[in-house]
């Protein structure tokens, strides 16, 4: 249900009524209301007919076992007609069109049952049992229906002010006595207050729980858009570990068996001090939706970026086997991405790149941290590793640690180095795939030897990068 236009989303205020709180004094809240109103109480409404049309079934066989004996052919046939009138009315207002016109049905089968009840009980000039049947219509209308005040009113008040008359006509021809007067005013007169009262409180609940249903679903839309600005920082697979399992310990880390794949521009140092940090600001936008938008193709998880780099989990927090192969899958898929936007904004003077490094293994994630501040975080050597490798990958290069190559079906053209790693004390084999000039490959049976020579790494990464082709 739509919030209707003059309600405030703060949940300390409340719609203005009048009457006592029976009326909203905005049209258009009152309007709304009344729609939902209308949906609130249709169950309960509908189950109510269907009781009113077994106390006529029921009083049906009152009669058969010798009530109103003097009406009993009368009685035998309209009471049927008033249960039938109840459940057929019911029945027919369940289907979806015939909805909204379920109150007017229920209040019009009680109008016509009290006008009935008062009838048939009418010739015997007994003022307790015209009083008794009358109130019994009239318990339905003025509370069991759940029909809005007026409309109660409207279908109750007839047949009781009747059945509060005839008493005066009865004890103005001899026919009953002042104690059977006094009585006959009394049970019509007294039920049609105290109904009104009671139905009056209950709508007066009804609009009650109205505001709380809107201040609920206010809640409920500021907490929604409190989620959606909070996952525009975070991946949506920890968006929704977070969700599911809550600040809580079972926020802890697990140890997943993944693929950490590490992705970082070249040549954006030298670029950004040509354009400017507004210009850089265009630029990791797109950068930052190209991997965002690599990552949901492939089920990974964006760990975070910094800067122009940016971390790539395949395989937590939701685990895969696959984790290798969707790795290099992935890889692929963002420097095809990413080389779209670095064509897009790189200059002839100022050229934008891009290199990845891939390694698997177990590590450690989860919610990482003290109790005044958390970070979801991977932790292990693949991570790290990736990161290394990452920082001497040239344009176009993807370069995987030994692990995660052995576990891939090898490819034309792939290459493996020995090289040195920043933080790394003994050399490490890497493969190489080279994107940009798979003709330059050096056949993997063939492999070639460099040294990378720690220090170098803002040198690789922010060096011209030469134009592709």
């Amino acid at each position: 249900m739509e919030r209707p236009e003059g309600w405030s989303t703060s949940p300390e205020l409340s719609a203005p009524a009048d009457l006592g709180g029976l009326r909203f004094t905005d049209p258009d809240i009152e309007r709304d209301y009344r729609g939902w109103r209308a949906e609130h109480v249709r169950t309960f409404t509908s189950f109510a007919m269907y009781a009113g049309a077994g106390a006529a079934v029921l009083a049906w066989f009152a009669v058969l076992f010798g009530a109103l004996v003097d009406l009993r052919g009368l009685a035998l046939t309209l009471i049927p007609a008033i249960a039938a009138l109840l459940a057929g009315g019911a029945a027919w207002t369940r289907a979806e069109r015939h909805h909204h016109l379920l109150l007017p049905a229920a209040g019009l089968a009680n109008l016509l049952g009290g006008i009935l009840a008062v009838a048939m009980t009418a010739p015997v000039h007994s003022t307790p049992l015209v009083g008794a049947s009358t109130s019994m219509a009239a318990y339905f209308g003025l509370t069991m229906f759940r029909l809005p005040p007026l409309i109660a009113l409207g279908c109750v008040s007839p047949y009781l002010l009747v059945a509060a008359g005839l008493p005066i006509v009865w004890h103005r021809d001899g026919t009953i006595g002042d104690q059977d007067l006094a009585l006959g005013l009394f049970i019509p007169l007294t039920t049609l207050v105290t109904g009104t009262l009671v139905n009056l409180a209950i709508e007066w609940i009804t609009r009650q729980t109205y505001l709380d249903h809107l201040i609920i679903e206010s809640q409920q839309d500021a907490l929604f858009e409190e989620r959606t600005s909070l996952a525009r920082f975070l991946s949506p697979g920890i968006a929704e570990t977070v969700h599911r399992s809550g600040f809580t310990d079972e926020l802890g880390c697990e140890i997943y068996s993944l693929t950490a794949v590490s992705i970082d521009l070249r040549g954006f140092t030298t670029y950004t001090q040509r354009h400017g940090a507004e210009r850089m600001v265009e630029v990791l936008q797109d950068y930052y939706a190209a991997v965002i938008a690599s990552a949901e193709e492939y089920g990974a998880t964006v760990k975070d970026f910094a800067g122009d780099g940016a971390l790539v989990l395949v395989g937590a927090p939701f685990p895969r086997a696959d984790h290798t192969r969707a790795g290099l899958r992935l890889a692929r898929d963002l420097l095809a991405r990413v080389r779209e936007v670095t064509a897009a904004w790189g200059t002839p003077e100022t050229p934008l790149g891009a290199g990845i490094g891939i390694a698997s293994g177990e590590c450690a994630v989860g919610a990482i941290g003290s109790v005044a501040q958390l970070e979801y975080a991977a932790v292990g050597t693949a991570v790290n590793l990736s990161a290394r490798l990452c920082d001497i990958a040239r344009d176009g290069q993807i370069l995987m640690a030994a692990g995660t190559a052995r576990a891939l079906e090898e490819s034309p053209g792939w290459r493996r180095e020995i090289v040195t790693l920043s933080g790394i004390p003994e050399s490490v084999e890497v493969t190489v795939e080279d994107t940009l000039h798979p003709h330059e490959m050096i056949p993997a049976d063939r492999p070639a030897h460099r040294a990378h020579v720690p220090g170098q790494r803002g040198a690789d990464r922010d060096a011209p990068v030469a134009p592709s082709g």
